[in-house]
């Protein structure tokens, strides 16, 4: 038997939360045009890109940025790097109409209910399977990060809004925008279906104005806070009423919108939703707010006021393009500073993402998504209307530990059962994770109806991929990680064969390839010292000579496998 290596983890953790500073359609997205810049180009460098600009990268990886160059790397960074997936198909289920609603029995229209809910449920894990199989895959890894940043700044979640397709909608509007302009996808967010339902402008009436979607368009969308009055927020409402949807729908109801004069940070007219974003977008406050947040994500770190206020006036000059940002940003020697590479705390969406790329293993999409939720991190699920607040946040003692399990289970090391003995209660209830629960409009109609009962259920693949093996037929985080318990996709990992491959044999250098494959940042003197001590000692264990532990096919790959999970639980592999 192996010794349980979440022990030495744990001796390693008093250091884990002192190595980072605080954490921190449009026309299909162009390599931007960039200066001579003075940054540097090599090993450091392409991996610190690739790291906050993709998901992680191995050693293979990283040695053809190198060799592409920075300007080609660049380019193709922008453009994508594999092959396009298949699209996912999304499919709308058949409604009954009112008349057919109104002929029905209270049975009939509890089992209509039941299958529409579950039919809206289960295509929305199988989208967020194929989301997380996009961030894994080679085809586009900045475009992909990019979604996940406007799914943490645009926030809606399917607990409120109830609604599957529309979730799956939004983040489709994302994706299309995702490196084009800010201030094309600003004005089409006030007409997206889940956010005006997210932010109660289903409920924004020219007799009842509603606040919500005014208020946080100003505040957390386009300003921040103190760049606008109460009277400005009631009069954008104003604005906005009217703007409602249908079965996942943009509607704009004309008889509920208020069309008389409005007057909002000192403009005055007939304004609607589209008179109301060009205003937002003219305040100086905007561009600010917009290049704060994207310098604090790919920084990780707050950034200074002057760094703000340059990329602000960057951000203005693009006319808004991200992709134009971001080409500036990934070119600013900056970007590349102490103060900045391997000081950020990775979320984990993230670390999910990262350790199935650097391990170079492929579990099904849904499977991530699930330890993710674990983790803190449930996609179309985010806490408030703020988002995650990521940095030293996503980083407790139960969650670091959590961290060191779930990669123990990637590796085949840790076994969800033992998770459950060391934390019984840890999963809450079975099937609160991605169920977001549908109410009357699912059915097309106004007419009351009850909520169905219990867990939707189902192992339908309705939404057009077929997903390797989705997310436990929506029962919950803990039915989505049995899944990692498969062998079949695991049989992908050969620790032996890379290290091999690298030349590496003796202890002190297995430790110190996994660790460079593994991990963002170097290991510390004190970590590189316990983790050859933890691998001579299960070598000797099993009478295996210094040099020999690759030429051991079973036992090697097992010590081997351990000696990655001990890695991952690291305060470094919390970082990048």
């Amino acid at each position: 038997m192996f010794r349980h290596s979440s022990r030495l983890a744990l001796l390693l953790f008093a250091a884990s939360l002192g190595l980072a500073g605080p954490g921190a359609a449009s026309a299909s997205p162009q390599a931007p045009a960039r200066a001579p810049t003075s940054a540097p180009w090599d090993a450091r460098a392409a991996e610190h890109l690739l790291n906050r600009a993709a998901f992680g990268a191995t050693g293979v990886e990283v040695d053809a940025a190198i060799a592409l160059g920075r300007e080609a790397f660049l380019a193709r960074l922008f453009t994508g790097t594999g092959r396009p997936r298949p699209a996912f198909e999304l499919s709308q289920p058949e409604r009954p109409s009112r008349e057919e609603r109104r002929a029905m029995s209270e049975e009939e229209r509890r089992r209509t209910y039941q299958r529409l809910r579950r039919a809206d449920n289960e295509q929305l894990l199988s989208y967020t399977g194929w989301w997380f199989d996009g961030m894994v895959s080679d085809e586009h890894p900045l475009r992909e990060r990019m979604v996940l940043f406007w799914h943490g700044f645009f926030t809606s979640s399917a607990r409120e809004v109830k609604n599957g397709e529309a979730m799956i909608r939004q983040n489709q509007l994302f994706r299309a925008h995702a490196l084009g302009s800010y201030a094309e996808l600003l004005h089409a967010i006030v007409r997206d279906p889940a956010m005006l339902v997210y932010l109660n402008n289903t409920k924004n009436t020219r007799a009842a104005p509603n606040e919500n979607l005014a208020r946080e368009l100003m505040e957390l969308f386009s300003l921040g806070e103190g760049h606008y009055t109460e009277q400005d927020v009631k009069e954008a409402a104003r604005a906005l009423t009217g703007y409602t949807q249908l079965d996942a729908n943009f509607v704009f109801n004309r008889r509920q919108h208020d069309g008389g004069t409005k007057t909002v940070l000192g403009v005055t007219g007939e304004l609607d939703a589209d008179k109301l974003v060009d205003i937002l977008l003219a305040q100086d406050a905007c561009p600010r707010w917009v290049a704060g947040k994207l310098l604090e994500h790919f920084e990780g770190r707050v950034p200074p006021a002057p760094r703000v206020e340059r990329y602000a006036k960057v951000l203005r000059a693009a006319n808004w393009r991200i992709d134009a940002f971001l080409g500036t940003l990934f070119d600013d020697p900056e970007f590349y500073s102490p103060e900045v590479v391997g000081q950020r705390i990775v979320g984990p969406v993230e670390f999910m993402v990262a350790n199935c790329r650097r391990l170079e293993v492929l579990p099904p999409g849904g499977v991530l998504a699930a330890g993710a939720s674990l983790l803190g991190q449930q996609v179309f699920g985010p806490p408030n209307v703020k988002g995650w607040d990521g940095g030293r946040a996503w980083i407790t003692t139960s969650t670091f530990l959590q961290r060191g399990n779930i990669a123990g289970m990637l590796l085949g090391v840790t076994r969800l059962e033992d998770i459950f003995k060391e934390d019984p209660d840890l999963f809450g209830a079975e099937d609160s994770t991605m169920e977001p629960a549908m109410d009357d409009e699912s059915m097309g109609g106004d007419e009351p109806m009850e909520p169905a009962p219990g867990p939707a259920g189902s192992t339908g693949t309705e939404g057009g991929r077929k997903p390797r093996q989705d997310l436990g037929g929506g029962r919950g985080v803990s039915a989505g990680l049995r899944l990692m318990e498969a062998p079949r996709w695991r049989r992908e990992l050969d620790l032996r064969g890379r290290l091999k491959a690298c030349g590496a044999g003796l202890d002190a250098e297995l430790v110190d390839q996994l660790g460079k494959d593994l991990l963002a940042v170097e290991l510390s003197p004190e970590a590189r010292q316990a983790l050859v001590e933890y691998l001579r000692a299960e070598r000797t264990a099993r009478d295996i000579a210094e040099g020999r532990l690759l030429d051991q096919r079973a036992y090697g790959e097992a010590i081997l496998r351990q000696l990655a999970h001990l890695i991952l639980s690291l305060p470094e592999a919390q970082l990048n």
